[in-house]
Protein backbone atom coordinates (compact mmCIF):
# COMPACT_ATOMS: atom_id res chain seq x y z
CA UNK A 1 0.00 0.00 0.00
CA UNK A 2 2.80 2.40 0.93
CA UNK A 3 4.62 1.61 -2.31
CA UNK A 4 1.50 2.38 -4.37
CA UNK A 5 1.01 5.67 -2.52
CA UNK A 6 4.56 6.81 -3.26
CA UNK A 7 4.16 5.77 -6.89
CA UNK A 8 0.98 7.87 -7.20
CA UNK A 9 2.68 10.91 -5.62
CA UNK A 10 5.71 10.58 -7.88
CA UNK A 11 3.47 10.24 -10.93
CA UNK A 12 1.70 13.51 -10.01
CA UNK A 13 5.04 15.29 -9.63
CA UNK A 14 6.17 13.91 -13.00
CA UNK A 15 3.04 15.12 -14.77
CA UNK A 16 3.42 18.59 -13.23
CA UNK A 17 7.06 18.79 -14.24
CA UNK A 18 6.22 17.85 -17.80
CA UNK A 19 3.40 20.39 -18.08
CA UNK A 20 3.28 21.98 -21.51
CA UNK A 21 2.44 25.50 -22.50
CA UNK A 22 -0.86 25.73 -24.35
CA UNK A 23 -0.23 27.82 -27.53
CA UNK A 24 -3.70 29.37 -27.48
CA UNK A 25 -3.47 30.92 -24.01
CA UNK A 26 0.22 30.95 -23.09
CA UNK A 27 -0.68 29.25 -19.78
CA UNK A 28 0.74 25.97 -18.56
CA UNK A 29 -1.52 22.92 -18.68
CA UNK A 30 -1.01 19.34 -17.45
CA UNK A 31 -2.86 18.14 -20.55
CA UNK A 32 -1.60 19.44 -23.90
CA UNK A 33 -3.99 20.02 -26.76
CA UNK A 34 -3.42 16.73 -28.61
CA UNK A 35 -4.84 15.28 -31.83
CA UNK A 36 -8.25 13.68 -32.35
CA UNK A 37 -8.60 10.18 -33.77
CA UNK A 38 -11.03 8.89 -36.40
CA UNK A 39 -11.61 5.15 -36.76
CA UNK A 40 -13.50 2.57 -38.79
CA UNK A 41 -14.24 -0.96 -37.62
CA UNK A 42 -15.77 -4.23 -38.83
CA UNK A 43 -16.26 -7.62 -37.24
CA UNK A 44 -18.42 -10.57 -36.24
CA UNK A 45 -21.57 -10.49 -34.06
CA UNK A 46 -22.53 -13.44 -31.81
CA UNK A 47 -25.85 -13.37 -29.96
CA UNK A 48 -26.74 -15.07 -26.67
CA UNK A 49 -30.58 -15.33 -26.89
CA UNK A 50 -33.52 -17.22 -25.33
CA UNK A 51 -33.59 -19.63 -28.24
CA UNK A 52 -31.89 -22.95 -27.72
CA UNK A 53 -29.96 -22.32 -30.87
CA UNK A 54 -26.91 -23.26 -32.74
CA UNK A 55 -24.47 -20.35 -32.91
CA UNK A 56 -24.87 -18.42 -36.18
CA UNK A 57 -22.46 -15.47 -36.58
CA UNK A 58 -23.70 -12.12 -37.83
CA UNK A 59 -21.58 -9.13 -38.72
CA UNK A 60 -21.16 -5.46 -37.85
CA UNK A 61 -19.37 -2.25 -38.88
CA UNK A 62 -19.20 1.40 -37.90
CA UNK A 63 -17.24 4.60 -37.44
CA UNK A 64 -15.89 6.28 -34.30
CA UNK A 65 -14.25 9.50 -33.12
CA UNK A 66 -11.97 9.61 -30.05
CA UNK A 67 -10.32 12.36 -27.96
CA UNK A 68 -8.02 12.07 -24.94
CA UNK A 69 -8.98 13.56 -21.58
CA UNK A 70 -5.46 12.98 -20.25
CA UNK A 71 -2.70 10.40 -20.65
CA UNK A 72 -4.95 7.58 -19.30
CA UNK A 73 -8.59 8.37 -20.05
CA UNK A 74 -10.29 9.20 -23.34
CA UNK A 75 -13.81 9.56 -24.72
CA UNK A 76 -15.17 7.85 -27.81
CA UNK A 77 -18.40 8.27 -29.72
CA UNK A 78 -19.49 5.81 -32.40
CA UNK A 79 -22.27 4.97 -34.85
CA UNK A 80 -22.68 1.23 -35.45
CA UNK A 81 -24.59 -1.37 -37.44
CA UNK A 82 -24.96 -4.95 -36.12
CA UNK A 83 -26.78 -7.94 -37.62
CA UNK A 84 -27.74 -10.50 -34.91
CA UNK A 85 -28.51 -14.05 -36.11
CA UNK A 86 -29.49 -17.40 -34.56
CA UNK A 87 -31.25 -20.79 -35.09
CA UNK A 88 -33.92 -22.21 -32.76
CA UNK A 89 -33.91 -25.87 -31.80
CA UNK A 90 -36.52 -25.71 -29.03
CA UNK A 91 -40.05 -26.76 -29.99
CA UNK A 92 -41.62 -24.43 -27.44
CA UNK A 93 -40.08 -21.30 -28.91
CA UNK A 94 -42.96 -20.32 -31.16
CA UNK A 95 -44.54 -17.32 -32.84
CA UNK A 96 -48.28 -16.86 -33.36
CA UNK A 97 -48.94 -16.41 -37.04
CA UNK A 98 -51.51 -13.59 -37.35
CA UNK A 99 -52.74 -14.96 -40.65
CA UNK A 100 -53.82 -18.33 -39.17
CA UNK A 101 -53.73 -17.47 -35.43
CA UNK A 102 -51.68 -20.62 -34.97
CA UNK A 103 -48.42 -20.88 -33.04
CA UNK A 104 -45.59 -21.83 -35.36
CA UNK A 105 -42.12 -22.74 -34.17
CA UNK A 106 -39.44 -20.20 -34.94
CA UNK A 107 -36.69 -21.68 -37.07
CA UNK A 108 -34.27 -18.72 -37.10
CA UNK A 109 -33.99 -14.97 -36.60
CA UNK A 110 -32.04 -12.17 -38.32
CA UNK A 111 -32.24 -8.81 -36.51
CA UNK A 112 -30.45 -5.65 -37.81
CA UNK A 113 -29.48 -3.15 -35.07
CA UNK A 114 -28.49 0.54 -35.41
CA UNK A 115 -26.85 2.13 -32.33
CA UNK A 116 -25.19 5.27 -31.18
CA UNK A 117 -22.68 4.66 -28.38
CA UNK A 118 -20.63 6.80 -26.04
CA UNK A 119 -17.66 5.16 -24.23
CA UNK A 120 -15.05 6.04 -21.64
CA UNK A 121 -11.74 4.30 -22.35
CA UNK A 122 -8.90 3.71 -19.90
CA UNK A 123 -5.57 2.65 -21.35
CA UNK A 124 -2.79 0.99 -19.35
CA UNK A 125 0.95 1.44 -19.14
CA UNK A 126 1.09 5.25 -19.01
CA UNK A 127 3.02 5.48 -15.72
CA UNK A 128 6.40 4.83 -17.31
CA UNK A 129 9.48 6.98 -17.04
CA UNK A 130 11.72 5.52 -19.70
CA UNK A 131 12.03 7.53 -22.89
CA UNK A 132 10.47 6.66 -26.22
CA UNK A 133 6.98 6.46 -27.68
CA UNK A 134 4.50 3.71 -26.86
CA UNK A 135 3.69 1.20 -29.60
CA UNK A 136 1.09 -0.87 -27.73
CA UNK A 137 -1.95 0.54 -25.93
CA UNK A 138 -4.15 -2.01 -24.10
CA UNK A 139 -7.42 -0.59 -22.77
CA UNK A 140 -10.80 -1.32 -21.26
CA UNK A 141 -13.99 0.64 -21.82
CA UNK A 142 -17.54 1.04 -20.59
CA UNK A 143 -20.35 3.17 -21.93
CA UNK A 144 -23.98 3.84 -22.64
CA UNK A 145 -25.94 4.08 -25.85
CA UNK A 146 -29.21 3.61 -27.58
CA UNK A 147 -30.49 2.08 -30.76
CA UNK A 148 -33.24 0.56 -32.77
CA UNK A 149 -33.67 -3.03 -33.91
CA UNK A 150 -36.00 -4.88 -36.25
CA UNK A 151 -36.74 -8.56 -35.47
CA UNK A 152 -37.09 -10.62 -38.65
CA UNK A 153 -38.16 -14.29 -38.21
CA UNK A 154 -38.20 -17.39 -40.35
CA UNK A 155 -40.88 -19.88 -39.22
CA UNK A 156 -40.82 -23.61 -39.71
CA UNK A 157 -42.15 -24.16 -43.17
CA UNK A 158 -40.20 -21.24 -44.60
CA UNK A 159 -42.58 -18.37 -43.90
CA UNK A 160 -40.81 -15.01 -43.42
CA UNK A 161 -42.00 -12.55 -40.78
CA UNK A 162 -40.54 -9.04 -41.25
CA UNK A 163 -40.58 -6.75 -38.22
CA UNK A 164 -42.22 -9.25 -35.91
CA UNK A 165 -42.99 -6.67 -33.22
CA UNK A 166 -45.04 -4.64 -35.69
CA UNK A 167 -46.89 -7.76 -36.84
CA UNK A 168 -47.84 -8.46 -33.23
CA UNK A 169 -48.81 -4.80 -32.67
CA UNK A 170 -46.04 -4.68 -30.06
CA UNK A 171 -44.48 -1.19 -29.71
CA UNK A 172 -40.98 -2.60 -29.34
CA UNK A 173 -37.96 -1.76 -31.46
CA UNK A 174 -36.08 1.02 -29.59
CA UNK A 175 -33.81 0.28 -26.66
CA UNK A 176 -31.24 1.68 -24.31
CA UNK A 177 -28.05 -0.21 -23.75
CA UNK A 178 -24.86 -0.49 -21.74
CA UNK A 179 -21.68 -1.75 -23.32
CA UNK A 180 -18.18 -2.59 -22.26
CA UNK A 181 -15.14 -4.52 -23.32
CA UNK A 182 -11.41 -4.68 -23.83
CA UNK A 183 -9.10 -3.82 -26.68
CA UNK A 184 -5.52 -3.51 -27.87
CA UNK A 185 -4.14 -0.86 -30.25
CA UNK A 186 -0.88 -1.22 -32.16
CA UNK A 187 0.77 2.00 -33.41
CA UNK A 188 1.79 1.74 -37.08
CA UNK A 189 3.17 5.29 -37.31
CA UNK A 190 2.38 8.78 -35.96
CA UNK A 191 -0.77 8.93 -38.10
CA UNK A 192 -2.18 5.40 -38.08
CA UNK A 193 -2.87 2.52 -35.69
CA UNK A 194 -4.47 -0.92 -35.85
CA UNK A 195 -6.70 -2.40 -33.11
CA UNK A 196 -8.54 -5.52 -31.97
CA UNK A 197 -11.56 -5.18 -29.66
CA UNK A 198 -14.16 -7.35 -27.93
CA UNK A 199 -17.45 -5.70 -26.95
CA UNK A 200 -20.47 -6.95 -24.99
CA UNK A 201 -23.83 -5.14 -25.46
CA UNK A 202 -26.47 -5.39 -22.74
CA UNK A 203 -29.93 -4.09 -23.74
CA UNK A 204 -31.73 -2.12 -21.01
CA UNK A 205 -35.40 -1.62 -20.19
CA UNK A 206 -38.48 -3.48 -21.39
CA UNK A 207 -37.15 -3.99 -24.91
CA UNK A 208 -34.12 -6.08 -23.92
CA UNK A 209 -35.47 -9.54 -24.81
CA UNK A 210 -36.79 -9.54 -28.33
CA UNK A 211 -33.87 -9.99 -30.73
CA UNK A 212 -34.90 -13.58 -31.34
CA UNK A 213 -38.65 -12.88 -31.33
CA UNK A 214 -39.12 -14.79 -28.05
CA UNK A 215 -39.92 -13.08 -24.76
CA UNK A 216 -38.62 -14.94 -21.71
CA UNK A 217 -36.77 -14.02 -18.56
CA UNK A 218 -33.32 -14.12 -20.11
CA UNK A 219 -31.91 -11.03 -21.94
CA UNK A 220 -30.78 -11.27 -25.53
CA UNK A 221 -27.10 -10.18 -25.41
CA UNK A 222 -25.05 -9.55 -28.59
CA UNK A 223 -21.23 -9.56 -28.53
CA UNK A 224 -19.04 -7.92 -31.17
CA UNK A 225 -15.51 -9.04 -32.03
CA UNK A 226 -13.94 -6.53 -34.41
CA UNK A 227 -10.80 -5.10 -35.91
CA UNK A 228 -10.23 -1.34 -36.12
CA UNK A 229 -8.18 1.04 -38.25
CA UNK A 230 -7.59 4.48 -36.69
CA UNK A 231 -6.25 7.74 -38.15
CA UNK A 232 -4.93 10.81 -36.30
CA UNK A 233 -6.65 14.11 -37.19
CA UNK A 234 -4.80 17.44 -37.29
CA UNK A 235 -1.21 17.77 -36.18
CA UNK A 236 0.06 18.56 -39.68
CA UNK A 237 3.67 19.30 -40.54
CA UNK A 238 3.56 22.80 -39.08
CA UNK A 239 1.07 22.07 -36.28
CA UNK A 240 2.08 22.24 -32.61
CA UNK A 241 -0.44 19.57 -31.58
CA UNK A 242 1.23 16.34 -30.38
CA UNK A 243 -0.05 12.86 -31.20
CA UNK A 244 -2.95 11.42 -29.22
CA UNK A 245 -2.00 11.20 -25.56
CA UNK A 246 -2.59 7.44 -25.16
CA UNK A 247 0.57 7.04 -27.27
CA UNK A 248 2.55 9.71 -25.40
CA UNK A 249 4.83 9.09 -22.45
CA UNK A 250 4.18 11.61 -19.64
CA UNK A 251 7.52 10.79 -18.06
CA UNK A 252 9.56 11.41 -21.20
CA UNK A 253 10.08 15.12 -20.44
CA UNK A 254 11.34 14.26 -16.96
CA UNK A 255 13.71 11.65 -18.38
CA UNK A 256 14.97 14.18 -20.93
CA UNK A 257 15.50 16.86 -18.27
CA UNK A 258 17.33 14.45 -15.99
CA UNK A 259 19.57 13.32 -18.85
CA UNK A 260 20.27 16.96 -19.70
CA UNK A 261 21.22 17.73 -16.12
CA UNK A 262 23.55 14.75 -16.02
CA UNK A 263 25.16 15.85 -19.29
CA UNK A 264 25.91 19.36 -18.09
CA UNK A 265 29.53 20.05 -17.22
CA UNK A 266 30.41 20.86 -13.63
CA UNK A 267 30.47 24.62 -13.12
CA UNK A 268 34.05 25.89 -13.08
CA UNK A 269 34.54 29.62 -12.35
CA UNK A 270 38.19 29.62 -13.44
CA UNK A 271 39.17 32.75 -15.43
CA UNK A 272 42.77 32.21 -16.49
CA UNK A 273 43.36 35.60 -18.14
CA UNK A 274 41.27 37.60 -15.64
CA UNK A 275 39.16 39.29 -18.32
CA UNK A 276 35.86 38.63 -16.52
CA UNK A 277 34.83 35.74 -18.81
CA UNK A 278 35.23 32.25 -17.32
CA UNK A 279 37.28 29.70 -19.23
CA UNK A 280 34.21 27.52 -19.92
CA UNK A 281 32.92 30.11 -22.42
CA UNK A 282 36.09 32.14 -23.08
CA UNK A 283 37.11 31.84 -26.73
CA UNK A 284 40.42 33.61 -26.10
CA UNK A 285 41.84 32.51 -22.78
CA UNK A 286 45.15 34.39 -23.02
CA UNK A 287 44.18 38.05 -23.53
CA UNK A 288 46.68 40.35 -21.75
CA UNK A 289 45.76 42.19 -18.57
CA UNK A 290 43.75 45.35 -19.21
CA UNK A 291 42.69 44.37 -22.74
CA UNK A 292 39.01 45.06 -23.43
CA UNK A 293 37.05 41.94 -24.46
CA UNK A 294 33.52 41.11 -25.62
CA UNK A 295 31.11 38.67 -23.96
CA UNK A 296 32.94 35.71 -25.53
CA UNK A 297 36.26 36.79 -24.05
CA UNK A 298 37.68 37.88 -27.43
CA UNK A 299 39.78 41.04 -27.53
CA UNK A 300 37.89 43.97 -29.06
CA UNK A 301 38.78 45.30 -32.51
CA UNK A 302 36.76 48.53 -32.68
CA UNK A 303 37.65 49.54 -36.25
CA UNK A 304 37.65 46.00 -37.64
CA UNK A 305 41.14 46.28 -39.14
CA UNK A 306 42.24 42.88 -37.80
CA UNK A 307 44.42 44.37 -35.06
CA UNK A 308 42.99 44.16 -31.51
CA UNK A 309 42.59 47.45 -29.71
CA UNK A 310 45.31 46.71 -27.16
CA UNK A 311 47.85 46.49 -30.05
CA UNK A 312 46.29 49.17 -32.27
CA UNK A 313 47.86 52.64 -32.08
CA UNK A 314 44.76 53.96 -33.87
CA UNK A 315 41.76 51.92 -32.59
CA UNK A 316 39.32 53.98 -34.65
CA UNK A 317 41.02 54.29 -38.03
CA UNK A 318 39.11 56.13 -40.81
CA UNK A 319 37.34 53.87 -43.26
CA UNK A 320 38.61 53.30 -46.80
CA UNK A 321 42.37 53.49 -46.30
CA UNK A 322 45.01 50.76 -46.13
CA UNK A 323 46.29 49.91 -42.66
CA UNK A 324 49.83 49.48 -41.40
CA UNK A 325 49.57 45.94 -40.01
CA UNK A 326 52.31 46.55 -37.47
CA UNK A 327 50.74 49.64 -35.88
CA UNK A 328 47.10 49.69 -37.01
CA UNK A 329 47.46 53.26 -38.33
CA UNK A 330 45.56 54.19 -41.51
CA UNK A 331 47.74 55.29 -44.44
CA UNK A 332 45.96 58.57 -45.20
CA UNK A 333 47.67 60.71 -47.91
CA UNK A 334 48.64 64.28 -47.01
CA UNK A 335 46.04 66.87 -48.09
CA UNK A 336 46.90 69.13 -51.04
CA UNK A 337 46.00 72.49 -49.44
CA UNK A 338 46.75 75.88 -51.07
CA UNK A 339 49.58 77.78 -49.36
CA UNK A 340 49.49 81.41 -48.33
CA UNK A 341 51.74 82.22 -51.26
CA UNK A 342 49.25 80.55 -53.65
CA UNK A 343 46.44 82.71 -52.30
CA UNK A 344 48.51 85.92 -52.62
CA UNK A 345 49.39 85.08 -56.20
CA UNK A 346 45.73 84.50 -57.16
CA UNK A 347 44.57 87.75 -55.55
CA UNK A 348 47.33 89.80 -57.20
CA UNK A 349 46.43 88.38 -60.60
CA UNK A 350 42.76 89.33 -60.16
CA UNK A 351 43.61 92.84 -59.01
CA UNK A 352 45.86 93.28 -62.02
CA UNK A 353 42.90 92.61 -64.31
CA UNK A 354 40.80 95.29 -62.57
CA UNK A 355 43.66 97.75 -62.82
CA UNK A 356 43.81 97.21 -66.56
CA UNK A 357 40.63 99.26 -67.06
CA UNK A 358 41.53 102.71 -68.38
CA UNK A 359 39.68 105.88 -67.25
CA UNK A 360 37.90 108.35 -69.56
CA UNK A 361 36.38 105.59 -71.70
CA UNK A 362 39.68 104.37 -73.16
CA UNK A 363 39.75 100.63 -73.64
CA UNK A 364 42.66 98.85 -72.01
CA UNK A 365 43.38 95.12 -71.83
CA UNK A 366 40.33 92.85 -71.60
CA UNK A 367 38.98 92.58 -68.04
CA UNK A 368 37.09 89.38 -67.60
CA UNK A 369 33.82 90.05 -65.79
CA UNK A 370 34.08 93.77 -64.95
CA UNK A 371 31.70 94.79 -67.74
CA UNK A 372 29.22 92.27 -66.36
CA UNK A 373 29.00 93.81 -62.91
CA UNK A 374 25.44 94.10 -61.69
CA UNK A 375 24.53 97.64 -60.60
CA UNK A 376 21.06 98.65 -59.39
CA UNK A 377 18.62 100.57 -61.58
CA UNK A 378 16.15 103.29 -60.62
CA UNK A 379 12.48 103.72 -61.70
CA UNK A 380 10.20 106.71 -62.40
CA UNK A 381 6.53 107.59 -62.13
CA UNK A 382 4.43 107.93 -65.26
CA UNK A 383 5.67 110.79 -67.52
CA UNK A 384 8.15 111.91 -64.80
CA UNK A 385 11.90 112.48 -64.79
CA UNK A 386 12.09 113.52 -61.14
CA UNK A 387 14.05 111.07 -58.98
CA UNK A 388 11.99 109.72 -56.08
CA UNK A 389 13.52 109.60 -52.62
CA UNK A 390 12.91 105.81 -52.56
CA UNK A 391 15.57 105.46 -55.31
CA UNK A 392 18.37 107.23 -53.40
CA UNK A 393 19.61 103.95 -51.94
CA UNK A 394 20.27 102.57 -55.42
CA UNK A 395 22.12 105.76 -56.43
CA UNK A 396 24.20 105.53 -53.25
CA UNK A 397 25.21 101.97 -54.18
CA UNK A 398 26.35 103.12 -57.64
CA UNK A 399 28.33 105.99 -56.09
CA UNK A 400 30.01 103.60 -53.63
CA UNK A 401 31.18 101.31 -56.46
CA UNK A 402 32.64 104.30 -58.31
CA UNK A 403 34.47 105.55 -55.22
CA UNK A 404 35.89 102.07 -54.54
CA UNK A 405 37.01 101.74 -58.16
CA UNK A 406 38.24 105.22 -59.18
CA UNK A 407 39.26 104.06 -62.65
CA UNK A 408 35.83 102.75 -63.55
CA UNK A 409 33.46 104.81 -65.78
CA UNK A 410 29.69 104.22 -65.62
CA UNK A 411 27.25 104.23 -68.53
CA UNK A 412 23.91 105.86 -67.51
CA UNK A 413 21.04 104.78 -69.85
CA UNK A 414 17.53 106.29 -69.76
CA UNK A 415 14.43 104.27 -70.87
CA UNK A 416 10.63 104.63 -71.10
CA UNK A 417 7.58 102.43 -71.67
CA UNK A 418 5.71 102.45 -75.00
CA UNK A 419 3.00 104.98 -74.24
CA UNK A 420 3.01 108.13 -76.42
CA UNK A 421 5.20 108.63 -79.49
CA UNK A 422 8.75 107.44 -79.97
CA UNK A 423 10.02 111.01 -80.45
CA UNK A 424 8.57 112.14 -77.15
CA UNK A 425 9.89 109.04 -75.37
CA UNK A 426 13.43 109.77 -76.64
CA UNK A 427 13.36 113.17 -74.92
CA UNK A 428 11.82 111.70 -71.70
CA UNK A 429 14.50 108.99 -71.46
CA UNK A 430 17.23 111.66 -71.99
CA UNK A 431 15.82 113.78 -69.17
CA UNK A 432 15.70 110.76 -66.84
CA UNK A 433 19.38 109.85 -67.50
CA UNK A 434 20.36 113.50 -67.05
CA UNK A 435 18.50 113.66 -63.73
CA UNK A 436 20.34 110.54 -62.47
CA UNK A 437 23.75 111.97 -63.47
CA UNK A 438 23.02 115.33 -61.84
CA UNK A 439 22.00 113.57 -58.62
CA UNK A 440 25.20 111.49 -58.49
CA UNK A 441 27.35 114.57 -59.08
CA UNK A 442 25.50 116.90 -56.70
CA UNK A 443 24.58 114.54 -53.86
CA UNK A 444 27.37 111.94 -53.95
CA UNK A 445 30.35 113.91 -55.33
CA UNK A 446 30.92 111.77 -58.41
CA UNK A 447 33.12 113.30 -61.09
CA UNK A 448 30.89 114.14 -64.11
CA UNK A 449 33.60 112.97 -66.50
CA UNK A 450 33.18 109.40 -65.22
CA UNK A 451 29.49 109.29 -66.23
CA UNK A 452 28.45 108.59 -69.83
CA UNK A 453 24.86 109.62 -70.71
CA UNK A 454 22.89 107.38 -73.10
CA UNK A 455 19.20 106.99 -73.79
CA UNK A 456 17.01 104.49 -75.69
CA UNK A 457 13.46 105.71 -75.30
CA UNK A 458 11.02 102.83 -75.74
CA UNK A 459 13.40 100.69 -77.77
CA UNK A 460 14.81 98.56 -74.88
CA UNK A 461 11.85 97.57 -72.76
CA UNK A 462 12.32 94.98 -70.00
CA UNK A 463 8.67 93.96 -69.91
CA UNK A 464 7.24 93.00 -73.33
CA UNK A 465 4.13 95.17 -73.21
CA UNK A 466 2.91 98.18 -75.17
CA UNK A 467 1.02 99.63 -72.20
CA UNK A 468 1.82 101.28 -68.91
CA UNK A 469 4.86 99.55 -67.28
CA UNK A 470 6.65 100.79 -64.18
CA UNK A 471 9.57 98.40 -64.82
CA UNK A 472 10.21 99.91 -68.26
CA UNK A 473 10.36 103.49 -66.91
CA UNK A 474 13.96 103.25 -65.65
CA UNK A 475 17.59 104.34 -65.75
CA UNK A 476 20.23 101.56 -65.89
CA UNK A 477 23.87 101.73 -64.72
CA UNK A 478 26.72 99.53 -65.98
CA UNK A 479 30.49 99.68 -66.43
CA UNK A 480 31.29 101.69 -69.58
CA UNK A 481 33.56 100.19 -72.19
CA UNK A 482 33.99 102.26 -75.37
CA UNK A 483 30.58 103.97 -75.41
CA UNK A 484 30.38 107.71 -76.20
CA UNK A 485 28.04 110.19 -74.54
CA UNK A 486 24.86 110.94 -76.52
CA UNK A 487 23.60 114.51 -77.03
CA UNK A 488 20.04 115.68 -76.38
CA UNK A 489 17.49 114.62 -79.04
CA UNK A 490 16.47 117.30 -81.53
CA UNK A 491 13.06 118.72 -82.41
CA UNK A 492 10.06 118.75 -80.14
CA UNK A 493 11.02 115.62 -78.34
CA UNK A 494 12.46 117.67 -75.50
CA UNK A 495 9.14 119.44 -74.96
CA UNK A 496 7.36 118.07 -71.91
CA UNK A 497 3.72 116.98 -72.27
CA UNK A 498 0.98 117.04 -69.70
CA UNK A 499 -0.67 113.72 -68.73
CA UNK A 500 -4.13 115.06 -67.76
CA UNK A 501 -5.65 111.62 -67.33
CA UNK A 502 -5.00 110.51 -70.91
CA UNK A 503 -3.78 106.90 -70.64
CA UNK A 504 -2.05 107.20 -74.03
CA UNK A 505 0.03 110.18 -72.93
CA UNK A 506 3.30 109.43 -71.56
CA UNK A 507 5.52 107.23 -70.32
Amino acid sequence: MTRKLFLAIFTGIALSASAQKAPETGKYSLVPNDQWEFGVHAGVVFTQADADNNVVPGYGAGIAIRKALDYTFSLRGSANYYLAKGKNNAAYNTFRDPATNNSVRIESFSSPILTGEFDVLMNFGTNRFESGKRNLSPYIFIGLGGGSETTNLTLVGGKEISDAAKVRNDPRGYWGQAQGGIGLCIRINDKMSFGIEQKIIIPLGSFDDYLDGIIREQKDIPSYTNVRLNFALGGGKDSKKPQSLWWANPGEQISSDIAGLKARPVYDPTDTDGDGVIDAVDQEKDTPAGARVDTRGTALDSDGDGIPDYKDKEPFSPVGYSIDKSTGVAQVPKPNFATEQDVDRIVEAKLAKFAALSPQGQKGPTMGGVSDWFLPMIHFDLDKSVIKTSEYASLAAVAQVMKTNPSVRILVSGNTDKLSSDGYNQGLSYRRAEAAINNLVKNFGVDRSRLVLNYSGEGTTLVPTSGNSYMNRRVEFKVAQSESEMGAPSGGSMKKKSYKGNKNAGY
